[in-house]
């Protein structure tokens, strides 16, 4: 792998936890939104009830039921400017989807070290471009909930996350380098920062996340798996005191997942989702 896409590979880490919260003033809204969406949204929605996917329109329309992906999109067959899904009045284009399939291409390549380009890695494709397409969709559901209920974001909030994520590359330069290896341009960075933002307002009016407790027989019970794996890696335990606090906000935010998973689902099922690609 050469340096730009190691580089490339860097930057768009830093981005998912840039949305993840972990920048955002380290608000939790975890890492199914946006860039790791998709594998989200298809293992929840891929375990849905059988039936209703047998009652989808012949068209392709449905509501929040996730096709098994089998083949590939052939990009040759499409123009920038063709439709790949229409989310009740929205359109997703062909443009877009790819611009996402690269950065989850990315990604996978650098998560499971696989030359997609090669025979090996070719088997993967189905599965990331369907990645890609669920992470569009489930961006598009929240964006037009959010612009529903009236959810904005102040061009102040914009500006404060811009300084978060400055600092997070080490000073302007940093941040612009990074950009320019991610093809950003300052207006849609601010874009970016802008739908995210929305997205986490949109989770914190409509779920309550201080109801969330942790109980003492679920934090030990974590504990034992920890201790399962360091046995099988050979590795020393660590005292439960001493990763107590840790397991509490690794319990804190599966729990906050569920919840936004959950949501996510109620939404895509109240959608008019059409999939004009299949």
């Amino acid at each position: 792998m050469d340096e730009r896409s190691m580089q490339q590979g860097v930057f768009t880490q830093k981005r998912r936890q840039f949305i993840g919260g972990f920048i955002l003033k380290k608000k939790i809204i975890t890492v199914l939104l946006i860039m790791g969406m998709g594998l989200l949204v298809l293992t929840a929605c891929g375990n849905g009830d059988t039936d209703n996917n047998d009652n989808a329109e012949e068209n392709g329309e449905a509501t929040g039921q996730v096709p098994e992906a089998t083949e590939e999109i052939d990009p040759d067959d499409y123009e920038d400017d063709d439709v790949l899904v229409r989310i009740n009045d929205e359109e997703v284009l062909f443009s877009e989807f790819e611009e996402e399939f690269e950065r989850n291409k990315l990604a996978a390549s650098q998560q499971y070290g696989i030359d997609l380009d090669s025979e090996e890695g070719a088997v993967m494709i189905p599965q990331i471009q369907q990645q890609a397409i669920e992470s569009l969709i489930s961006q598009n559901v929240m964006l037009q909930e959010a612009e529903n209920q009236g959810i904005d974001v102040s061009d102040g909030d914009v500006e404060d996350n811009i300084d978060d994520l400055t600092e997070q590359f080490g000073g302007e330069e940093g941040l612009e380098e990074a950009m320019e290896v991610e093809g950003l341009d300052d207006e849609s960075l601010r874009a970016f920062i802008r739908e995210n933002l929305m997205i986490e307002n949109l989770f914190s009016q409509n779920l309550n996340m201080e109801s969330i407790e942790i109980t003492e027989d679920e934090k030990e019970a974590y504990y034992a798996q920890l201790e399962e794996s360091w046995e099988e890696q050979g590795q020393e335990h660590v005292p439960f005191e001493e990763v107590e606090e840790q397991i509490a906000q690794q319990l804190q935010q599966q729990k906050q997942q569920e919840m936004q998973m959950e949501y996510l689902e109620e939404l895509m099922e109240d959608s008019e989702i059409e999939r004009l690609y299949l």
